[in-house]
């Protein structure tokens, strides 16, 4: 009696192309960071800038939910699964931290347009955006040792986001209007969850690779 023969291909391990499918949700993320930049500075009114982000944030959460059923699903990746899941979930952070902070300045309109961002706010996101050029180049040179040292100028990067911040707090002092005290203070609140997100990731990158070696 003839036996069909078995396909070999059915029992060949499967891999994917994971470090790519997390620089194409780092793509989205560093998006999101540019358009909160362009906020930040008056490129882009307060409305239109929180539906491009609400709209990425759905891009970027598909774009980790792809990298998580791509590592699940493959044989071997080329740093440990439970890094590349934590990296991405670490980025989807970002995203979401990213949002809260623009979505909050929207809510606390008091009239029919936002005010723009104020110079402490402005100076917060313009080093969170700088951060991010070390941080994406990090992610981007895994698996290679080079990803820590671009980890490193990262964390250098994020500390002066840290001094901002509290010289943001600081100037709160002299705020002689309570309700505008409360705005400045969420904001720049939601500016430090940002920076705790950013550094989150980073700090992931530098362990991956210190793991590896």
């Amino acid at each position: 009696m003839h036996r069909p023969r078995l396909s070999n291909a059915w029992f060949l391990p499967r891999s994917f192309d994971v470090l790519g499918m997390l620089r194409q949700q780092l793509d989205i993320v560093e998006q999101c960071i540019h358009v909160l930049n362009d906020w930040g500075h008056g490129k882009i009114p307060t409305h239109d800038a929180v539906a491009e982000l609400r709209v990425a944030a759905g891009n970027e959460h598909r774009a980790r939910r792809t990298l998580n059923d791509a590592v699940r699903d493959s044989f071997s990746t080329p740093i440990e699964a439970e890094d590349l899941f934590e990296l991405g979930e670490r980025l989807g952070e970002i995203t979401e931290a990213g949002y809260a902070l623009i979505r909050e300045s929207e809510l606390s309109c008091s009239g029919p347009t936002c005010a723009p961002p104020d110079p402490y706010l402005v100076e917060l996101i313009d080093r969170l955006a700088k951060a991010m050029v070390p941080l994406a180049q990090g992610l981007r040179a895994l698996p290679s040792g080079d990803a820590a040292t671009c980890a490193d100028h990262a964390i250098e990067e994020l500390s002066a986001v840290e001094h901002a911040y509290r010289a943001a707090i600081a100037d709160l002092e002299t705020e002689p209007d309570v309700r505008r005290e409360l705005r400045r203070r969420e904001l720049y609140r939601r500016a430090e969850h940002l920076h705790a997100a950013m550094m989150r990731v980073v700090r992931r990158t530098w362990y991956s690779v210190y793991k590896s070696r």
